[in-house]
């Protein structure tokens, strides 16, 4: 059995309050994307994980044995599973990777292990893995608030489905941003935000870059240079729209079209930037 995990933009992140239990509230706009990890599963006497990418922990502190394990013990079966991770999305970069196999894991193993598990059950099971795993269960564009795991699907204008009508490019520093860092580095705001979902829903660019702001961008770039130089190289490519995405390092611009995303794809590849070029999810 095999599970994709799609990484995911934010169109637009408000950091609003801190909260008393130490999170945020804050509100953003998912969008899932094509480029995805993909995840194999096989019957096996216990839960196991393998990876292609030798860097990441193949123990505990994996998102996706983490999610195993707690599915188990919520289902109350001795069953395993042996879950080998080929690793396409880099992590670290706020693309929302690892959440997104823990949620896979989730989907994939209830259907493996036959478990009939209400989505209510799923849902909570995915809130006390992280904040933006609930959004990787059914990925689309959603509207998102509380710590990021009160989901809204968004719609156009017209509504249906809302449908992100440009071509991506993200660019990926060798950089890694700590989300508590990030966290540290932002001033919350509530007052004089704009209404994100309307704002995201008119597909104007010009009101984009006036208006549309994720609130780890300006310290994030202030802190480290190589992120505010592949945010430049995006301006300088010909983006109409260029935004950090979560909490970073990656950037990533939309485009008029396919023939400039692509040149622009092909110039920062050539110049030593890890690159990735296409579509929303849904239309990849």
């Amino acid at each position: 059995m095999t599970a994709s995990a799609p990484a995911k933009l934010n169109l637009g992140l408000h950091v609003l309050a801190r909260r008393a239990d130490g999170y945020h509230d804050l509100e953003t706009v998912f969008v899932p994307l094509a480029w995805a990890d993909t995840l194999t599963f096989a019957r096996s006497d216990a839960i196991t994980l393998t990876c292609s990418d030798d860097a990441l922990p193949t123990d505990d502190t994996n998102l996706v044995l983490r999610a195993a394990r707690a599915l188990a013990r919520h289902a109350g079966t001795e069953a395993g599973a042996a879950i080998h991770l080929d690793k396409a999305i880099p992590h670290g970069a706020g693309l929302g990777g690892g959440s997104s196999d823990a949620a896979a894991t989730l989907r994939a193993l209830c259907d493996l292990w036959r478990l009939d598990v209400p989505d209510a059950d799923l849902y909570a099971l995915a809130r006390s893995l992280g904040a933006d795993v609930p959004f990787f269960l059914d990925p689309a564009p959603t509207f998102a608030t509380g710590r990021g795991d009160r989901l809204a699907p968004l719609a156009g204008v017209d509504g249906d489905p809302y449908a992100l009508p440009f071509p991506v490019v993200v660019a990926v520093p060798d950089v890694r941003v700590a989300t508590a860092e990030a966290y540290r580095l932002v001033t919350p705001r509530a007052d004089g935000r704009p209404d994100l979902a309307a704002l995201v829903r008119s597909n104007d660019p010009a009101r984009w870059r006036r208006e549309l702001v994720n609130d780890f961008e300006a310290p994030v770039v202030t802190l480290h240079p190589p992120v505010r130089a592949v945010r430049q190289a995006l301006v300088d490519a010909g983006a109409v729209y260029v935004s950090l995405t979560g909490s970073g390092s990656a950037f990533f611009g939309l485009f008029d079209d396919d023939a400039a995303a692509l040149a622009a794809a092909e110039a920062l590849r050539y110049a030593g930037v890890r690159v990735w070029h296409g579509t929303m999810e849904a239309e990849g």
